[in-house]
């Protein structure tokens, strides 16, 4: 049975900043999917970083919403950048990743503040769901998406996931709700360049972080 989560809450930021708002589990009570599967991408299909799908999902009872995603990129970061954001020991329990995605509103409803339901999972089959950090983050600017985000809009965003037990990456999923068949991404994973680093180094991957040590 696959394993839900709801990353710590106890997590906080330093007095400088605003306090995190942790990732929400999917609701299994939620609106349905939209049954008009002609119009998205159909459920199960695998693809790589930088291919688009077209999700169809109800974020609410009364409102459609249809998206075109592709997940561009995955980035480790280096601990450093949440310094003064994230308390020590929420970085020493925790493994952090930044996605980069490229979105543009094909639908006809404005998905302005919507969440999109697109979770990081781990190599223990948890879902997590981006965490929002507030202020004045600048690494990577999490968040639900702007206000408005009418039909034709585009958009490029950065989502920060943070893995519990250093856990890594599996894949990322968009999964609206709890039996769905869920759209998969795969790919390589970016190691965020050291300060001071040669420019040969800066874009260096890795294929497969399960099984390293870290």
């Amino acid at each position: 049975m696959r394993r839900m989560i709801l990353l710590a809450t106890a997590a906080v930021l330093s007095a400088s900043a605003c306090s995190p708002t942790s990732p929400a589990t999917p609701d299994p009570s939620a609106a349905p999917v939209s049954t008009a599967a002609e119009a998205g991408t159909d459920p199960g299909t695998q693809l790589d970083f930088g291919e688009p799908a077209t999700l169809v999902w109800q974020p609410t009872a009364d409102l459609t919403g249809e998206l075109e995603l592709s997940v561009e990129s995955v980035v480790g970061p280096r601990a450093s950048v949440f310094d003064g954001w994230l308390r020590d020991d929420t970085m020493a329990a925790s493994r952090a990743y930044f996605l980069r995605v490229r979105l543009a509103n094909t639908g006809e409803s404005d998905l302005g503040g919507q969440a999109v339901p697109l979770y990081l999972r781990d190599d223990g089959g948890t879902l997590g769901a981006p965490w929002t950090l507030g202020g004045d983050f600048t690494a990577c600017q999490s968040g639900p998406l702007p206000t408005p985000f009418a039909a034709g809009a585009e958009e490029e965003m950065c989502l920060v996931y943070l893995v519990p037990d250093r856990g890594r990456i599996r894949d990322v999923v968009f999964e609206p709700t709890e039996g769905y068949d869920p759209i998969v991404w795969t790919g390589d994973v970016e190691e965020q360049a050291r300060p001071g680093a040669r420019k040969k180094d800066a874009g260096k991957k890795v294929r497969d972080e399960q099984g390293r040590g870290g």
